[in-house]
């Protein structure tokens, strides 16, 4: 089964910045979606959960932090990696950004090279938190007694020979 592109949503209200920041991703092997505030965020998520969010805070209808909290409340998307970016570059704002579930800080600018590894270490954890879900999933299936469903879990990951 061929890999797919880590998938990444860039959320922020300056289409430019989007555009650009979205160029960066795919130019560098990653498959990238745009939002353009925090509703439309959470709207796209419903759609397809990605590998990771990077998310600006200042926008309208939904700011970053609330949108990051929202986010990390919900037991369906809290695994999803997210980096607040802003022009703001307080310890007042990255700590506010730590305390709204944030799991990483960019600061405008930002330089090419440093979203990409950002990218890279996020959608990384995105992907190895839910392949973590995944093997909760046939240890519990264990633990209740159901070895159907846990071999069933185990091929579908690859740890039983078909």
């Amino acid at each position: 089964m061929p890999k797919t592109p880590p998938y990444i949503l860039v959320v922020d209200d300056n289409k430019i910045t989007t555009k650009l920041t979205r160029r960066y991703l795919e130019a560098n092997g990653f498959e990238a979606a745009e939002a353009y505030d925090g509703i439309e965020c959470l709207e796209s998520v419903k759609q397809r959960k990605p590998d990771a969010i990077v998310m600006d805070v200042m926008m309208p209808r939904l700011d970053g932090f609330e949108t990051v909290k929202i986010l990390k409340d919900d037991p369906e998307t809290a695994d999803i990696p997210v980096a607040i970016v802003t022009a703001l570059n307080d310890i007042a704002t990255q700590v506010k950004a730590v305390e709204s579930g944030a799991d990483d800080f960019l600061t405008k600018p930002i330089e090419e090279k440093l979203i990409i590894t950002k990218a890279t270490v996020l959608t990384t954890m995105g992907r190895e938190r839910r392949r973590v879900g995944r093997l909760m999933d046939i240890i519990d299936a264990f633990r209740s007694g159901d070895t159907d469903l846990a071999n069933t879990l185990m091929q579908r990951e690859g740890l039983l020979d078909q």
